[in-house]
């Protein structure tokens, strides 16, 4: 579950000891709950005024219920419930690695996670599995934005040939293999009019964010291409702009940018430069 309020303000430690604050005192008074218990609090304790109470009644709904209140463990439950939960951008980092995500956190952010006694030089096996487990977490994260965009990618691409099949005056409508089987070696199936007649058109689409524009192609895809030859096309969406910008690319314009295999080695997936491949 998604909060609305900003990821920055629930992830503090005076959100999380906040929250540490209002369960000790939902455990003494369970008659209260909600905005009238943080109301209560700030009546009765001094503590309440330096800590962000409507934050830590956010955290409330997404941290573990029965997560202890008192030692590092507690700020690893309210780390994980909030990376779950709002996806931050600094948790695809974690795939990198400890130190590498570490040394890129601002100071606030490193802050909670040494609270959370996770920035030891020798972690402990009980800190280390807590690192494995929420990387785990981050890798779901960044490959599930991944599909959702690729999806998007590929229903531009059946917009976008739905479009141009009525333009050539082909009454036809592009059909979509790729949303079924993965292995089809192409996304989408559109048409093209060769020597006045009506061909197949197979297009292979990719989405990207990166900076140079660059995507990837597999060995299974790259075998399909080359089989099909100059009907089968790349749709490679640039991601960034608001309005996503399609670049189109050929068969005989990737082809200088796929590796050979040699001795005993196979390659399986090739990085094209979006660029470069113009270029050719």
């Amino acid at each position: 579950m998604k909060l609305s309020m900003p990821t920055e303000r629930l992830f503090s430690l005076s959100s999380f000891e906040g929250l540490r604050l209002l369960r000790a005192y939902e455990t003494k008074y369970p008659e209260y709950g909600g905005a009238e218990l943080v109301a209560f609090i700030e009546s009765v304790d001094a503590d309440a005024a330096s800590l962000d109470m409507l934050s830590a009644l956010e955290l409330h709904k997404i941290v573990d219920q029965l997560c202890p209140l008192e030692g590092p463990v507690f700020f690893r439950h309210c780390i994980r419930a909030v990376l779950v939960a709002q996806q931050p951008i600094w948790s695809k980092l974690m795939r990198h690695g400890r130190k590498r995500f570490l040394d890129g956190l601002d100071q606030n952010n490193r802050d909670v996670f040494h609270a959370a006694g996770l920035m030891e030089q020798t972690p402990c096996s009980e800190t280390l599995v807590w690192w494995d487990e929420t990387a785990g977490y981050a890798r779901l994260i960044t490959d599930h934005i991944k599909m959702a965009q690729g999806r998007e990618a590929e229903i531009l691409t059946i917009e976008y040939e739905r479009a141009t099949l009525s333009s050539l005056g082909i009454d036809r409508q592009p059909e979509w293999p790729g949303l079924d089987d993965n292995f089809a070696g192409y996304d989408v199936l559109s048409f093209d009019i060769r020597d006045a007649s009506i061909v197949s058109k197979m297009i292979e689409v990719k989405s990207t964010t990166a900076s140079p524009l660059r995507f990837y192609i597999t060995r299974n895809e790259w075998r399909q291409a080359e089989k099909v030859g100059d009907r089968y096309i790349f749709h490679v969406w640039d991601m960034n702009p608001e309005t996503p910008q399609l670049h189109v690319r050929s068969v005989d314009q990737v082809a200088p940018h796929i590796p050979t295999n040699n001795g005993k080695g196979n390659w399986t997936l090739a990085e094209v430069p979006v660029g470069i491949a113009a270029s050719q």
